[in-house]
């Protein structure tokens, strides 16, 4: 956004070409790749040279800390640092990940709710009759989980990917 009068940490946006461009209703959009690192940023200034104040997020998510050091060092003409360990899964993360992906190919493949749960996530309930089946909590669970990893690959992961 345009920086207030007087700013001390106002700066000049850094001259360097942006990988796309646009103008929309809410700001100009640019996004700036930089040594494989993209930088999306909403410009909220009337004139494109006009010294910019960057505001940040409260700072209580290692994602948005991450990604606020990366700006913060673009505009200081810094390299760029390795990309952080917090913008890759946790291992809790990437088992729920491939237990959603099994699942999704299981479901894409004909298989019914029921035998997912038996299979995948409660194989340890493979002796289940389909009456109790329909009476536990497990089933409600496989349930969601199916819709999930559906959501997932209708547009979830290109949110994985955005962020």
């Amino acid at each position: 956004m345009p920086a207030p009068g007087r700013f001390p940490g106002a700066a000049r946006r850094p001259d360097i070409v942006p990988a796309a461009d646009h103008d929309a209703a809410d700001g100009r959009h640019l996004v700036f790749d930089i040594a494989g690192v993209r930088h999306r940023w909403r410009v909220l200034a009337a004139s494109p040279g006009a010294p910019l104040v960057i505001l940040l997020p409260p700072l209580g998510d290692p994602l948005r800390a991450a990604a606020c050091d990366a700006a913060r060092r673009m505009l200081a003409g810094l390299s760029m640092a390795e990309p952080a360990s917090v913008l890759r899964p946790s291992a809790l993360q990437r088992q729920r990940l491939t237990l959603l992906l099994r699942i999704l190919d299981a479901s894409l493949a004909g298989a019914s709710n029921r035998e997912i749960g038996l299979r995948l996530v409660y194989p340890w309930l493979a002796g289940t009759d389909a009456l109790a089946w329909k009476a536990t909590s497990e089933r409600r669970r496989v349930q969601r989980l199916v819709a999930e990893a559906r959501d997932l690959a209708a547009s979830g992961y290109r949110d994985l990917l955005q962020s």
